[in-house]
């Protein structure tokens, strides 16, 4: 099961995708870290940006994209354009897209023997919270 983490910071979708295979991980090399929305008003932008997400995911054959969910208010609260990049992906019928929530993701990696390091596995840091969700949503299927 090859599985796309995503955790959304503004107005970017940062992407980490992993791999669960004969009961051993592994982290593609991927040709981006990151989906920008350049203009959150137009109609033409947002259209750009799902269809070079799900090209990737196409490219890559992905099986599930799992989105760490944003609190809805407070001071932790998600950007509201976040929450419109959110809303693309999940209207995105070819892909299998959901919610996953920190504490679903924390149960998975509590499971885990071992947690993955972004660096140790070629990522840049500031992908390592979209490998935990990827990582944390494979550990709960797995059990």
């Amino acid at each position: 099961m090859r599985v796309c983490g995503v955790e959304l910071k503004g107005n970017d979708a940062i992407i980490s995708i992993i791999q669960l295979k004969d009961g051993l991980y592994d982290v593609p090399k991927v040709r981006t870290a990151k989906f920008t929305l350049v203009d959150a008003i137009n109609t033409e932008p947002l259209k750009k940006f799902q269809f070079d997400f799900l090209q990737l995911m196409k490219d890559y054959k992905v099986d599930t994209v799992v989105i760490k969910q944003r609190d809805l208010k407070g001071k932790y609260a998600g950007n509201p354009l976040s929450f419109k990049i959110e809303g693309a992906l999940q209207l995105m019928t070819e892909l299998n897209v959901m919610v996953i929530s920190s504490t679903y993701i924390k149960e998975g990696l509590s499971k885990a023997q071992v947690k993955p390091d972004a660096r140790e596995v070629g990522l840049k840091l500031f992908q390592e919270p979209a490998l935990l969700t990827a990582f944390g949503y494979l550990e709960q299927q797995a059990s």
